[in-house]
């Protein structure tokens, strides 16, 4: 690494304060560097970074609309940790606890205005030369991948059966310890995450969601709901696929609220989804579809249903929720316009660890869901073709409603609707 490389390193300037960017803009002019972009509109850090491809970034804290903080947890939440953007923040604040907090949110370095402009060049230098080395090292692993690649791709044929041999040996050791695996705690704490994360989200940014009380107090309904349900997750560690014993009690519950309540918790992950592709919610609810279960559980497993669909529709699509009653069961579908699934997938998609997602996926959620499923005395069937989407079938006894087994329902969560008002208004803004 040379000096040159250094000087036409991308450098982005942050704050809120133009005559701060500029000032700093011609100082780093003066000392050699000439790939600047500067940014006092923080909403659109992101954007700048994308296609900017900073180097470094020197940030400012105290900036309205997107704070300091608020841009330094994007950074660390939306890049690997290999990719990460040094960043060096610039603040007035000298308080400990702010530059702890920046620190923890993801700062590289910090310096406290006003500064000496030697150290500010020293510490950027340092930055960059940390950066490009780094990238060095990358390159270097890349290329020694490549060699080791060559050279396996030569031994292939020696090794073949060994290889079965050990993907044989691993799966049975992924087999064995999968009780004691916290892989499908993750995937579903994660869903019931998705869910408290989507709605306090809108209560903190949508002052009209807060003014009105009745919506404010369905949307802590919903959070309050999506949290007791990945405790539900973590305390049954140990149950995967476990057969139902006494200490499971269940109770009388409505399928048609449990569908409703399923898609406002997954409504959080289709916001998430790029500007011009929408996903519709259908349902096809029959008027009584009472079963006897754990509502936690059937909640998220059909959450679990709607987030596959969700991620099986690459454009626009329709999700359909569909109940009704069959002899002694309660039907339930979970029905997408996806891509489908072909028939050595559909085989397969139950097996613990099979994934099409890629590093995406876990190869849980398909798995915990019938382990649900099978708990509850029900059955699982799925429809599949290429190109023509999937249905995915529960069968679940029925409720025998009697003085001796009725229990108390779970709570409501009436706000389903105006929580889809509002969750449309949010993918819209984003």
């Amino acid at each position: 690494m040379n000096e040159t490389t250094l000087k036409e390193a991308h450098i982005l300037l942050v704050d809120d304060d133009v005559s701060s960017t500029c000032v700093m803009a011609n100082f780093l002019n003066r000392i050699g560097y000439s790939h600047l972009e500067s940014i006092n509109n923080s909403t659109r850090t992101f954007e700048i970074i994308e296609a900017f491809k900073p180097d470094l970034i020197l940030l400012d804290l105290a900036m309205p609309n997107i704070s300091g903080f608020q841009v330094l947890e994007g950074l660390r939440a939306n890049r690997h940790s290999e990719d990460q953007i040094p960043v060096l923040v610039l603040t007035g604040d000298a308080s400990a606890e702010n530059k702890r907090r920046a620190l923890v949110a993801g700062a590289t370095e910090l310096l406290v205005k006003p500064f000496d402009a030697s150290e500010v060049s020293m510490r950027i230098r340092s930055l960059l030369q940390a950066r490009f080395l780094r990238h060095e090292i990358q390159e270097q692993n890349h290329f020694l991948e490549e060699r080791v690649r060559e050279r396996t791709s030569q031994l292939e044929g020696a090794v073949e059966s060994l290889q079965a041999a050990q993907r044989q040996l691993v799966q049975q050791e992924r087999l064995s310890a999968f009780g004691e695996m916290a892989g499908g705690v993750v995937h579903d704490f994660s869903n019931a995450l998705m869910s408290v994360i989507g709605y306090s989200e809108m209560l903190l940014t949508n002052p009209a969601a807060r003014a009105d009380e009745a919506t404010a107090l369905e949307y802590l309904r919903i959070i309050n709901t999506a949290g007791r349900d990945g405790a539900h997750v973590v305390s049954r560690l140990r149950d995967f696929y476990r057969p139902r014993g006494a200490a499971d009690l269940f109770e009388s519950l409505d399928l048609n609220e449990i569908a409703l309540q399923s898609i406002a918790l997954a409504r959080p992950r289709c916001s998430k989804r790029e500007s011009d592709q929408s996903i519709r919610f259908e349902t096809d609810l029959e008027g009584s579809a009472t079963i006897a279960g754990i509502g936690a559980e059937i909640r998220e497993g059909l959450t679990n249903l709607i987030f596959n669909a969700v991620d099986a529709i690459p454009g626009d699509g329709v999700i359909t929720l569909r109940t009704r009653q069959q002899e002694d069961d309660v039907v339930v579908e979970v029905i997408d316009t996806g891509a489908g699934m072909s028939a050595d997938v559909r085989q397969r998609c139950l097996e613990p660890f099979f994934t099409t997602k890629g590093d995406q996926g876990t190869g849980l959620g398909l798995a915990m869901v019938f382990g649900i499923i099978k708990r509850h005395q029900g059955t699982l069937e799925i429809e599949s073709e290429p190109g023509q989407g999937t249905t995915v079938r529960i069968r679940l006894p029925a409720f025998a409603h009697s003085p001796e087994t009725q229990q108390s329902e779970v709570p409501h969560m009436r706000g389903c609707a105006i929580a889809d008002h509002h969750f449309a208004q949010l993918a819209t803004s984003a």
